[in-house]
């Protein structure tokens, strides 16, 4: 799904790998039982502009008195993505095209050290093209030649930078700057460039008719975007790969805004996987609805009064937002670039010791494709370096274990484990992140736990976040010790970090998926209800713009309507 993932949202997925000076060292390429690597180069004309364009740069490319490439890749993208967007049925803009997007990276010097990993180099070696979209093995050619030498120029200048820096610091066991793998040989079937445009179009007006019913939201937008190609890489170690996907991301926005000029906004998103089947809009509809009138029943709540700490019950969706955007990117390894400074959260100095409860599990898994109905976005089988995906167990017993790797080693991680990701120069990210507790409760359960605890702080009530808006609660409530809920807004989450996590009191057992698409590559993240043992939250305090002057047009309508005029 990688390919059709990226499409048309910013940037493209590639995948990389070794070099020649590897195959010759460690080992020649893999090759799925089957494949006719031959034939399927010859067949393919971006694939062979791609090997042969290869071949000449790691012979060619040399500048006096500087470093020879040692390594050299090309990743690509053949796609096609459509986008649409719509407001109150009508279309605001759409989008349909094809592209062929290249991205180059050249390294010069050797694994053990070479132009990456030092401050001020973060792009030496990268380069970015977009190639004809035509099968013109010349034009193509031309192309590809012409970001190489970008990317080798970058790339030598910057070695020398980097020798001078290191002769000027202290450096203590420095991992090696590229890890060795084993190239691999494999092509899925080319993937047809075809989209149902029309149906997705639709889809999007009749989504976005459903906001003429609500006069009271300001702002409404349905976005629908689409993306299916091919993905592929070549690179001097032997690795040659071929993928395909296909993904549709439905994303619905609604802005509401309060009396006193407090402003809500909600969105909701759906993910069609492979094969792509556009849902009727009345499938959907009823999901709209149902955020549309939670919001409006949102902005009309009183306000929170004033600051509350201490037990905080967390939704499943929403616990899956709050522990994606702390632990998803910690939980990505690599070694410190020669010159910065390390993190002081940095979780590779944390392995072994407990970061969460010990009932609780973390896994990352890319194989996985859906979870419980819902399609999985960081499901892939080879990541952006070509290397395969590996399930790991990041935490275990509430022990951090293990980080997650790309081909950029750390002192304590020598290896890959298939999680170089990234549309310039790969790095380490998550793909679909799991917690899981060996002690999961039912929601009455979690509810029971959840009273007695502010019961036990001597609090008059409790809080509960069931949804999220980016960051910052949405949904939320006052519980009582009967049971009674009362909704209030303007909340924020003052403290929500790495201890608080360490001192949750109890998780669910209905996991919620949150998925992110993005120019890096999709991510995923599964996570029941989180009981907080305390986390701080405050009342908003801001200056609002005023409420518009005059009744919106459709309010002007509806009230026609309603009055029979």
């Amino acid at each position: 799904m990688k390919c059709a993932q990226l499409a048309g949202f910013g940037s493209c997925g590639f995948a990389a790998a070794c070099s020649l000076v590897a195959c010759m060292m460690l080992t020649s390429p893999v090759a799925a039982e089957g494949v006719n690597e031959e034939a399927e180069i010859a067949s393919d004309i971006l694939l062979r502009t791609m090997v042969d364009e290869l071949d000449r740069g790691l012979a060619g490319l040399r500048l006096e008195d500087l470093k020879q490439p040692y390594f050299i890749e090309y990743g690509a993208q053949d796609a096609r993505y459509a986008s649409f967007t719509a407001s109150l049925g009508s279309v605001l803009e759409r989008n349909d095209q094809h592209v062929r997007q290249l991205r180059v990276e050249t390294r010069v010097g050797s694994y053990e050290m070479d132009n990456t990993n030092f401050a001020g180099g973060g792009y030496s070696g990268l380069a970015r093209a977009t190639l004809p979209i035509e099968d013109d093995y010349e034009a193509i050619r031309q192309g590809i030649w012409w970001a190489t030498d970008r990317s080798y120029k970058s790339a030598a200048e910057a070695f020398p930078r980097k020798q001078a820096l290191m002769e000027s610091k202290v450096i203590e066991d420095k991992p090696v700057d590229f890890s060795r793998t084993e190239p691999v040989v494999e092509f899925e079937d080319r993937r047809a460039l075809d989209l149902p445009v029309e149906e997705l179009e639709i889809l999007a007006v009749k989504l976005s008719r459903i906001f003429l019913d609500y006069p009271d939201v300001q702002r409404s937008v349905v976005r629908i975007r689409a993306g299916a190609g091919n993905d592929y890489l070549a690179n001097t170690e032997g690795t040659r790969l071929r993928t395909q996907g296909e993904v549709v991301e439905i994303m619905i926005v609604a802005l509401v805004q309060a009396d006193d000029g407090m402003t809500f906004n909600d969105s909701m998103s759906m993910y069609l996987g492979k094969p792509i089947k556009v849902p009727d809009a009345a499938e959907i509809a009823k999901k709209v609805r149902e955020m549309t009138e939670r919001l409006l029943k949102i902005k009309e709540s009183p306000k929170l009064e004033s600051t509350y700490t201490g037990p905080v019950l967390v939704d499943a969706s929403a616990s899956a937002t709050l522990f994606g955007g702390l632990f998803a990117s910690k939980f990505a390894g690599g070694q410190r670039p020669v010159g910065s400074r390390s993190r002081s959260d940095d979780f590779e100095k944390k392995l072994g010791k407990r970061i969460l409860p010990r009932s609780v599990t973390v896994v990352d898994d890319p194989g996985l494709k859906e979870f419980n109905g819902d399609v999985l976005l960081g499901e892939y089988k080879y990541d952006d370096q070509g290397v395969k995906g590996q399930r790991q167990t990041l935490v275990e017993k509430g022990r951090l274990k293990e980080l997650v790797m790309s081909r950029n080693p750390s002192k304590e991680f020598k290896n890959s484990t298939g999680h170089g990701r990234g549309s310039s120069r790969p790095s380490a990210k998550t793909s679909n992140l799991i917690l899981s507790t060996t002690d999961p409760l039912t929601e009455d359960a979690m509810r029971e736990e959840f009273i007695d605890a502010f019961q036990d702080e001597d609090n008059e009530f409790g809080i509960r976040i069931a949804s999220l808006s980016g960051s910052a609660p949405l949904e939320v409530y006052k519980v009582y010790p009967d049971g009674r809920e009362e909704m209030v807004r303007g909340v924020n989450v003052v403290r929500a970090d790495a201890r608080a996590f360490k001192r949750i009191l109890a998780v669910g057992d209905k996991p919620a998926v949150m998925n992110v698409l993005g120019g890096e590559g999709g991510q995923s993240v599964i996570v029941p209800a989180l009981l907080f043992e305390e986390l701080d939250l405050a009342p908003v305090d801001s200056d609002f713009d005023k409420p518009p002057f005059i009744p919106s047009p459709l309010a002007r309508i509806k009230a026609k309507q309603e009055s029979g005029v």
